[in-house]
């Protein structure tokens, strides 16, 4: 593992000489970064990880969940699922069982017409509603409502994109972190603006936002298909994703074309980045095609017109967890399962494990994984709790 800083490099090779390792060539852009932590291709992990079942979440005696979405976890660990169907949030206690059901359908306070995320604080939660456009806050200990905070926005395509709030964090202070997606309009202009995904402050006390972004990545990539008034798009695996995890005071950005991860302040600062070298797997053409080749037009068409990339990504899905590790599920040859790599705050190769596609981690919290996995006997989805053991390596 070494450090570098752009200042002091130049070239565009990090030699054996320099590293005491074999040659690893550093693209510009990446050995360009300040605060650079560059781990070994064939660097071994730290510790070895174990994944152990102990609770699950999902369909009850009392509750049957329509649709489920996404789910979030507090420090209790207590966790809630979005239901998409009935527009209401459930709670489950740590063991599994069930606890309440938060808010219901509709436009009153308390009431959601489309869940998009969830947080915690030490009294409150607090559910963004973006077709409500609203925070909505309940007590954290009675699940009693408190009040909504208005969301000023408004819908303002240009140049064929649209920007629109998604995603949002806890600053403190009734100041939040909104995270402005970017989709696609069916009407094309000849404007040549890329469009960006962002971060923007909104200050509930005042009900504004403050001025400047917070941060300005790309957007991840999609197949979009414009014909006449109407428009179909379509996200595949093998394009490339812009990722933001936040944790604490900081967040991590990565764009899955590198193992590379860039870290900030929750300010927008930029602190430092970690980088690892690895060749990722061959993308076969024709074994996307047969995988498409049972889908109705347009979606069969955009596949078979689509640029595809010589490779997959370099990984699938990236998370920061409450101890600022950077979790990250790599593509392999195995098309069943991922290598999932984690690297600690101070740019370590601390483990790395293989771990079947089908049950996505999607948080780790409290020494403890969760992931979102369909039951094989019911074929419902459910949330699994999975205790982490590490081991030190032999």
């Amino acid at each position: 593992m070494m450090e570098i800083r752009n200042y002091l490099f130049l070239c565009l090779i990090l030699t054996a000489a320099c590293s005491g390792s074999p040659d690893i060539e550093i693209p510009e852009k990446i050995a360009s970064l300040e605060n650079l932590t560059v781990i070994e291709v064939d660097a071994d992990p730290i510790k070895s990880l174990e994944l152990h079942q102990e609770a699950v979440y999902g369909d009850t005696d009392e509750v049957i969940i329509g649709s489920m979405g996404p789910f979030f976890v507090d420090h209790l660990g207590r966790v809630y699922i979005i239901d998409y169907n009935q527009n209401v949030l459930h709670a489950y206690k740590e063991d599994g069982s069930y606890l309440a059901q938060i808010g219901r359908e509709g436009d009153g306070p308390g009431e959601f017409r489309r869940i998009n995320a969830v947080r915690m604080d030490d009294q409150h939660l607090h559910v963004m509603d973006t077709s409500a456009m609203r925070i909505s806050r309940f007590a954290l200990e009675t699940f009693k409502f408190v009040d909504n905070i208005p969301i000023p926005f408004e819908m303002e395509p240009a140049g064929g994109y649209i920007s629109y709030p998604g995603n949002f964090y806890i600053l403190g202070d009734n100041r939040y972190l909104i995270h402005f997606g970017t989709g696609y309009t069916s009407v094309m202009d000849d404007s040549e603006a890329e469009p960006k995904e962002h971060g923007r402050v909104f200050n509930g006390k005042t009900g504004e936002f403050e001025e400047g972004f917070v941060y300005e990545f790309p957007i991840s990539e999609a197949i979009v298909h414009r014909e006449g008034g109407s428009m179909s798009v379509m996200s595949t695996d093998y394009k490339r994703r812009s990722s933001i995890s936040v944790s604490g005071n900081q967040f991590v950005h990565g764009w899955s074309e590198d193992l590379l991860f860039t870290f900030y302040v929750i300010d927008g600062t930029y602190k430092k980045a970690l980088w690892q070298p690895y060749e990722k797997p061959a993308l076969d053409r024709n074994e996307i095609l047969t995988q498409y080749a049972e889908r109705e037009e347009p979606w069969r068409g955009m596949i078979r017109n689509d640029d595809m990339p010589d490779t997959w990504p370099a990984y699938s899905t990236m998370l920061l967890d409450d101890e600022n590790r950077v979790w990250a599920a790599l593509f392999t040859d195995d098309e069943e399962t991922y290598d999932w790599r984690v690297y600690t705050d101070e740019g370590e190769f601390l483990a790395t494990f293989s771990w079947p596609r089908s049950k996505t981690i999607s948080e780790v919290k409290n020494g403890l994984a969760y992931t979102r996995e369909t039951d094989e006997e019911t074929g419902l989805q459910q949330v699994v709790r999975y205790r982490m053991a590490f081991d030190e390596v032999e």
